[in-house]
């Protein structure tokens, strides 16, 4: 995805559009140093500066008991995004565009939807 730079406006518009319409995704988190390694198969739940990036194994109602497996990211301002469109994917795949998100302390975050899935 390295030469596919988008704007954080692109990234944030992205973002709304996996939470708006339920898009099922996977996650897939690496730190800085390799030593953490994160994959959720899910939905990205909310998104706003104050509470952050929330990607959730399962949407919810809100007054249902907490969700089994999440991954809350407070602060991805200043993040390099990088976007591949489903043209960019092989049709073989499962996977289809993908975010991948490089924050300022070096952690990664990807977020590829998954093809012909409802939720």
């Amino acid at each position: 995805m390295s030469d596919n730079i988008i704007s954080p406006n692109d990234a944030d518009l992205l973002i709304h559009r996996f939470v708006t319409e339920r898009i099922p995704i996977v996650a897939w988190f690496v730190s800085a140093d390799k030593s953490v390694r994160i994959k959720v198969t899910g939905f990205v739940s909310s998104s706003t500066r104050a509470g952050g990036l929330h990607i959730a194994s399962e949407l919810l109602p809100e007054d249902s008991p907490p969700t089994p497996a999440f991954m809350i990211f407070a602060a991805v301002t200043g993040s390099l995004c990088e976007y591949a469109d489903d043209s960019q994917v092989p049709a073989n795949l499962p996977l289809g565009s993908g975010l991948r998100l490089t924050m300022p302390n070096g952690d990664s975050l990807t977020i590829l939807e998954i093809r012909n899935e409802k939720p």
